[in-house]
Formats: C-alpha cells, sequence, structure tokens
C-alpha cells in the first residue's frame, strides 16, 4: 500500500510540474509544448486516480 502512494504521489508531482511548464511554454507562445504537457499532465493524473482505486 505504501509503494503504491508513493507512485500515486509521483505521477502528481509529475502532473503539476508539467502543468508549471504548460504555462510558461503558452506564456512564451509556444502553444503546441503547452498543449503536449497538459495531455500529459491529464494522463498522470488518471493514471494516479486508476491506480489509487487499484486499477493499472
Amino acid at each position: 500500500m505504501v509503494r503504491r502512494l508513493k507512485f500515486i504521489e509521483s505521477y502528481l508531482r509529475n502532473a503539476r510540474e508539467r502543468i508549471k511548464l504548460a504555462r510558461i511554454s503558452a506564456e512564451s507562445g509556444f502553444y503546441n509544448n503547452a498543449v503536449r504537457l497538459c495531455q500529459e499532465s491529464v494522463e498522470l493524473s488518471l493514471k494516479a486516480a486508476l491506480r489509487l482505486y487499484g486499477i493499472e
């Protein structure tokens, strides 16, 4: 259980980091990178939620 929670925390930490990078990319005019980073953030968040409920 502890290991699973560490994975979840890691996924969410990475998702937050990608959102920060997406904001920087968008502000710099790199919209394609911002969209890709947002997509990755959503995927990581979804993985975290699925892992939380034991769906892998």
